[in-house]
């Protein structure tokens, strides 16, 4: 995951950092704002109402010192026959004991007998593929400035989400309650529609830094480009971060100035399982897949 511990560490450490010190707990709303701090020493732009959002669809796992303060972050995210792992963080203090691997176990053990999934970075990588993680996916987020932003595509059936839409969205992963929270808190939304058949989803939210995009489900790979494409009509200078799934030519994209700053692996546990009717060509966010 991009948000996964560093396995790297000296051999010993003092006697403050020693594993009894440690207490593990299920995450609450009080941590919220630790945990936030946590993910800010790493560099990652998430707010602490994203980890609320997250939080809210998911259970959470917490690690503290004596001191009480957070000093790792887990969270798992329950969707019907599959569960994503992620927001895993320990805290440079506590690198090499061994923290990042119990972490997992523990998320591991919270989803029960389902499919797993998780975005890993290449440090991350060897830990996963010991506890049964096989590589599926190649993730390229792309974010930056959005310039000279696109007319609107023309694309059969394409047109702005309504709010009688909601549960026919809803219903495209409706063993999901971070999708259903995400389609009813977008900023806004589109939808291909034909012969009264949803064929795909985009949505834009609040998140980090901007505005994501995602998720992006649709049936080919042009009707995924021409749902991003709508909802970046009206996104001259604003900042947008899109985290696709396999991207093909990216020039349409890179083109209005969203580079790709990061390639990260998607790996799953346990047999592949059909996530809906319609492909995911973006993530909802690396962490809820």
């Amino acid at each position: 995951m991009t948000d996964s511990p560093s396995m790297s560490a000296s051999d010993s450490a003092p006697v403050r950092f020693e594993r009894e010190n440690l207490t593990w707990r299920t995450m609450t709303v009080n941590d919220l704002e630790g945990a936030q701090s946590l993910s800010h020493k790493l560099g990652w732009p998430h707010r602490v109402d994203d980890w609320r959002q997250m939080l809210e669809v998911g259970e959470g796992v917490v690690l503290e010192n004596v001191d009480g303060e957070l000093v790792g972050t887990g969270l798992c995210f329950n969707q019907g026959a599959v569960a994503t792992l992620g927001l895993v963080v320990i805290s440079d203090d506590w690198q090499g004991l061994g923290l990042g691997r119990e972490m997992m176990v523990r998320l591991m053990a919270l989803a029960g007998p389902r499919t797993l999934m998780l975005v890993a970075t290449k440090a991350g990588q060897p830990l996963y593929q010991k506890l049964g993680f096989e590589p599926c996916n190649r993730i390229c987020q792309y974010q930056g400035v959005v310039s000279g932003a696109p007319s609107a595509p023309h694309e059969p059936g394409l047109r702005p989400m309504e709010a009688s839409d909601q549960a026919a969205l809803i219903a495209l992963s409706p063993d999901s309650p971070a999708h259903a929270l995400a389609v009813q808190s977008a900023n806004r939304g589109v939808v291909i529609e034909n012969a009264g058949v949803i064929e795909g989803l985009a949505l834009k939210r609040t998140y980090g830094r901007g505005e994501h995009i995602g998720p992006i489900l649709a049936r080919s790979a042009e009707q995924a480009q021409a749902l991003v494409l709508a909802l970046l009509t009206d996104a001259e200078g604003d900042f947008i971060r899109i985290d696709l799934v396999d991207p093909g030519d990216d020039r349409w994209l890179t083109a209005l100035g969203l580079t790709c700053v990061d390639q990260i692996t998607r790996m799953r546990c346990g047999e592949a399982v059909e996530e809906g009717p319609l492909t995911r060509f973006g993530m909802l966010t690396q962490a809820l897949g």
